[in-house]
C-alpha cells in the first residue's frame, strides 16, 4: 500500500510486487512465507523420509544433559534431512557442510531442469521449490528433536545459526540466476500528485531499477523515493490524502504484480483485481484531484518492452463536473477511456444496470470479426481477454463516479439542488405512466431499447472507451461511447425535463484493412408537468447500423467488398393526458439496404441487392369524448391546454 510505504522500503517492495523469489529479497526466513509456502513445507514434513532407526535409538538412549552437551546429534539429524533432498552419485571421502548440502540441493535440481530443456521461468520455479525444501528440512529437524524432548535453547541456537549460514550461501546464487533471467535491467516507476481544494500540492515519487553487471558478476540495484508538499496540510486534508493513497496503492499492487506477464507474448496479464472503487469515496470537500503514473520497463538483447498506466481524476466545483482520464499500454494492448460526469445525481439502480447492460451489448456488437458467419472476437483470445479486463475497469469507474455524484449531491446544499429534486419527481411520474398505465401503447419493439425507457436520475455524463491491438499489419480497434444529457425548462405553470441517452459502438482495423462496423442508438424523452401531474410525454428511439466487410484478393492484391448494409429503425410515441383524455400517437419505421457479392465467372463485380421498408402510424384517443362534443367551453379549454402543452414541448 502506498500510504504504508512512505517510510518503509520493505513495504515499497510489496508495492513493486517483490515476491520471495525476487532477487531483491535477501532473506528466505519463514516469516516471509506465504500460505502456499507453509502448505508446501507441511506436505514436506508429512512425506519426509523417517529418521534412521540407529540415530533414533541413540537419541532415545541419551539423557537430556548428554544431548544438551553436544550439537553433533542435532547436526546428524539435520544432515540426514538435507541429504534426503537429493541423491549423491559418487562416494565421498569427506563430510559435506550444511552449506554444501544446501547448494547441492539447488544445483542438482537445476541440472535436472536443464537436462529437460526447461525455460527460465520453470528454472526459477525449481529454485523456489529447492529453497522451500531446505526450509522444510530445518523445520523437520526441529520437529523431530521437539517430539523427543531434546529441542532446547542450545539446539535452537545451533539450527538458527546454521540456517543463516545456508541462506547467505544461497543468496548470491539466487541473485545471479534471477538476474540472468533479465539480462540487463528492469525499471519500476511510480508517480502520484494530489492537489487539495486549497491549492496545496503533494508529489510522491519512487523508482526502483535492477540490473546485472556482466563484468563484475554482481547485481546492481537502484532505489529512490521523494515526498514533497507544496503548502501546509490540515488534518482533514491528510486524512483525504490517505484515502486516495490507499486506493492508488491497491491499484499499484495489482499493476506491478502482473508486470512480468505484461511482457510475455504467451500469457495475458490478469489485472481483474485492479479497481477504481475508491473514487466513490473521494473527498471532494478537501481534494481537487490527483494524477498517477505507473510504468515498468524490461530491457533485453532483442527489444525494450514497456508497460504504462496513467490516470487523472479531478472535480471542478464551479462547473459541478468531475473528470477521469485513463490510458494503459502493455505490449500490443492499448486501452483508453474517459469519463466526464456531473456531480449532481441521485441513485438509480435500475438505470445503472440498464446502462451497464447496454455497454456490454455495445462491446459485443463491436468486437465481432469482419467475416459475416464468424462471431469470434477479431482480437483473438489474448487480445479479447485484455480488452475485457480494461472494459471491466471502465464500467467500475463509471459506477464509482455515479456513486460519488450521489454522495456529493447529498453533502452539498446549493441553490441549484432543486435540479435533482425536480428531475426525480418527473422521473417517477414518467415511470408510473409507462409501467402501470394500461392505456400506454409505448414504443415499438422492432429494435429493443437497450438504454432504458423513462428518465434516468443518475448524474449526466459523457463516457468513451477504446481498445486497440497493434500487431503490425493487423490493427483492430473497438470504440464505445455512452452519454446522458438532461435539461429542465419552465413556462408559466408548465415545467418539464428533457433527456437524451446515446450509445454507439465502432469497430475498424485502423487503415490496415477497410472493414468497419458502426452502430448508433439514441433514446430521447421530453416531458411536461402541470400541478405535479404529467400532461405531456414524447419519446423517440432510433437505431442505425452501417457496416462493410471486405476480403483480400491475392490476384488483384486488393481488398474487395463482400457485403455492405445500412439499417435504420425508428420508433416514436407522443402522449398528451389533458382533462383525463388520453391522446397517443405511435409511429414506427424500418429501412434496410444491403448488397452482397455474388460469385460469377462472367462478371468480376456482381452484387445481389436487397431492400426492406416498413412504416406504420397509430393514433389512439381514450376518454369521455361526449363532453367535448356537447360543450363548446369544455372543448375550447381542452384545445387551449393542448395547444399550450404542444407549444411548450416543441419549444424545448
Amino acid at each position: 500500500m502506498v500510504n504504508n510505504a512512505l517510510g518503509s522500503q520493505s513495504n515499497l517492495s510489496t508495492l513493486l510486487a517483490q515476491s520471495v523469489n525476487n532477487a531483491n529479497q535477501t532473506s528466505v526466513s519463514p516469516s516471509l512465507l506465504t500460505g502456499s509456502d507453509l502448505q508446501a513445507i507441511n506436505d514436506l514434513q508429512t512425506n519426509a523420509p523417517k529418521i534412521s532407526d540407529e540415530l533414533l535409538s541413540q537419541l532415545n538412549n541419551e539423557t537430556l544433559d548428554e544431548a544438551l552437551a553436544s550439537n553433533q546429534k542435532v547436526e546428524d539429524v539435520l544432515k540426514q534431512q538435507l541429504t534426503s533432498l537429493f541423491t549423491i552419485s559418487s562416494t565421498l571421502n569427506y563430510k559435506l557442510s550444511d552449506e554444501e548440502l544446501a547448494l547441492r540441493t539447488v544445483i542438482s535440481s537445476q541440472h535436472e531442469g536443464l537436462l529437460k530443456n526447461e525455460n527460465s521461468t520453470q528454472l526459477i520455479e525449481r529454485l523456489n521449490t529447492s529453497v522451500k525444501n531446505i526450509q522444510g528440512a530445518y523445520a523437520n529437524t526441529s520437529d523431530i528433536l521437539s517430539s523427543l524432548g531434546q529441542l532446547g535453547h542450545e539446539q535452537k541456537t545451533f539450527l538458527a545459526s546454521s540456517q543463516q549460514r545456508v541462506e547467505r550461501s544461497l543468496n548470491p546464487y539466487m541473485e545471479s540466476l534471477n538476474r540472468a533471467k533479465y539480462e540487463d535491467d528492469d525499471n519500476y516507476l511510480f508517480e502520484l500528485s494530489v492537489k487539495t481544494k486549497e491549492g496545496d500540492v503533494i508529489n510522491i515519487t519512487f523508482n526502483s531499477s535492477q540490473g546485472y553487471d556482466e563484468k563484475t558478476g554482481e547485481a546492481i540495484d537502484g532505489f529512490g523515493i521523494s515526498y514533497e508538499v507544496n503548502g501546509n496540510l490540515s488534518e482533514a486534508e491528510h486524512a483525504a490524502l490517505t484515502q486516495v493513497m490507499a486506493g492508488v496503492g491497491e491499484m499499484a499492487d495489482e499493476f506491478f504484480k502482473v508486470s512480468e506477464n505484461s511482457f510475455n507474448p504467451l500469457i495475458v496479464p490478469n489485472q481483474t483485481d485492479m479497481s477504481l472503487d475508491f473514487l466513490a469515496g473521494f473527498n471532494s470537500e478537501q481534494l481537487a484531484g490527483f494524477n498517477v503514473s505507473f510504468s515498468t520497463t524490461q530491457n533485453d538483447a532483442l527489444d525494450t518492452a514497456q508497460n504504462t498506466l496513467d490516470l487523472s481524476y479531478s472535480i471542478d466545483e464551479a462547473s459541478n463536473q468531475q473528470a477521469l482520464v485513463f490510458k494503459a499500454v502493455g505490449g500490443q494492448n492499448d486501452i483508453d477511456f474517459a469519463l466526464d460526469m456531473s456531480t449532481i445525481g441521485a441513485k438509480d439502480t435500475q438505470q445503472m444496470q440498464q446502462y451497464l447492460a447496454s455497454l456490454d451489448q455495445s462491446l459485443e456488437d463491436s468486437r465481432v470479426n469482419s467475416t459475416e458467419d464468424d462471431k469470434e472476437s477479431a482480437f483473438g483470445r489474448k487480445g479479447d481477454e485484455a480488452m475485457q479486463q480494461g472494459f471491466a475497469l471502465f464500467k467500475g469507474a463509471f459506477a464509482s463516479m455515479s456513486s460519488a455524484a450521489e454522495r456529493y449531491s447529498n453533502l452539498e446544499s446549493r441553490a441549484d439542488q432543486h435540479f435533482n429534486d425536480g428531475r426525480a419527481m418527473v422521473a417517477d411520474l414518467v415511470d408510473n405512466m409507462i409501467t402501470n398505465d394500461v392505456r400506454y401503447q409505448g414504443l415499438g419493439n422492432k429494435a429493443p431499447n437497450t438504454l432504458g425507457a423513462g428518465i434516468s436520475k443518475l448524474a449526466d455524463f459523457d463516457a468513451t472507451f477504446s481498445y486497440a491491438l497493434d500487431n503490425g499489419d493487423y490493427q483492430p480497434k473497438s470504440t464505445i461511447e455512452l452519454s446522458q444529457a438532461t435539461e429542465q425548462a419552465q413556462l408559466g405553470d408548465l415545467r418539464g425535463v428533457t433527456q437524451s441517452k446515446n450509445v454507439s459502438s465502432h469497430f475498424d482495423y485502423q487503415y490496415s484493412r477497410p472493414d468497419y462496423y458502426n452502430k448508433e442508438e439514441s433514446y430521447n424523452v421530453n416531458t411536461a408537468v402541470k400541478n405535479k401531474e404529467l400532461v405531456g410525454l414524447d419519446q423517440s428511439h432510433e437505431v442505425d447500423v452501417d457496416t462493410k466487410m471486405f476480403e483480400f484478393n491475392p490476384q488483384t492484391n486488393q481488398y474487395e467488398l463482400q457485403m455492405a448494409m445500412q439499417e435504420q429503425t425508428i420508433s416514436k410515441s407522443d402522449i398528451r393526458l389533458i382533462d383525463d383524455i388520453w391522446l397517443e400517437e405511435n409511429e414506427n419505421s424500418y429501412n434496410m439496404n444491403k448488397k452482397e457479392r455474388v460469385e460469377s465467372d462472367e462478371k468480376q463485380d456482381e452484387f445481389k441487392k436487397t431492400s426492406s421498408h416498413s412504416h406504420n402510424k397509430l393514433v389512439t384517443l381514450i376518454g369521455d369524448l361526449d363532453k367535448l362534443a356537447g360543450n363548446k367551453d369544455v372543448r375550447r379549454e381542452y384545445l387551449t391546454n393542448l395547444s399550450q402543452v404542444n407549444f411548450f414541448m416543441d419549444k424545448k
